[in-house]
């Protein structure tokens, strides 16, 4: 267990490729409404983020896989709903919310990358129920969505993880049906947290 000193920078952690778009909004709050306290921010890639917290020391994890470690505390933090990714002329944006029964007559393209990361299984559960057997994987979600966006298939994923591509030749659409998954958690340790931490704690629920 460690100490923190209220007059140190508070550490967070993003485990992970993917940063939520909500944590900029909470960075920004912090520093209008509390300059004096710095924030280092640090992304960390651990081997297996459900059982061993990240190697350097954090007062704040942020993680969008469900963890247990051992003296921290976890909690649900940011909720997103899954959407499809399609090229810009897609005959798909004819729907409002595209059925996963039409969307997966497309060819799926899957980052190998994102299999890590909490809210994979959902996107698994889907390609299961269709038993979809069209899939290309690449290694990074950049490319998947450069093939996404040449007219080679579709991908899906939360809103928030596919939104920064909207720039890049694609299109989103809601997945009918898709009702809210977990993806991102609050982590931090079993203990007393001094004013400046218990306040920005306080930031990072308040952002939907």
């Amino acid at each position: 267990m460690h100490s923190i000193d209220a007059s140190s920078a508070i550490r967070v952690c993003v485990l992970g490729e993917w940063i939520p778009a909500q944590l900029a909004e909470v960075l920004a709050l912090q520093r209008a409404e509390e300059p004096e306290t710095a924030i280092v921010l640090a992304g960390e890639t651990v081997a297996d983020p459900s059982q061993h917290p990240p190697s350097e020391h954090c007062d704040f994890v942020i993680s969008t896989a469900i963890s247990q470690w051992s003296g921290w505390e976890s909690e649900p933090l940011w909720h997103d709903a899954l959407a499809i990714a399609v090229p810009k002329r897609s005959h798909l944006l004819a729907f409002r919310e595209i059925p996963w029964q039409e969307a997966l007559k497309q060819p799926f393209v899957g980052a190998l990358s994102a299999t890590h990361e909490g809210w994979w299984p959902a996107v698994e559960h889907v390609l299961t129920n269709a038993r979809h057997e069209h899939t290309h994987s690449v290694a990074s979600m950049d490319l998947a969505m450069t093939l996404v966006a040449a007219g080679y298939g579709i991908t899906i994923a939360p809103v928030a993880r596919l939104s920064s591509y909207l720039h890049r030749g694609v299109a989103l659409r809601r997945l009918s049906g898709a009702s809210a998954i977990t993806t991102a958690y609050l982590l931090r340790p079993d203990e007393p947290l001094t004013e400046p931490h218990a306040r920005f704690a306080q930031r990072l629920r308040s952002v939907a």
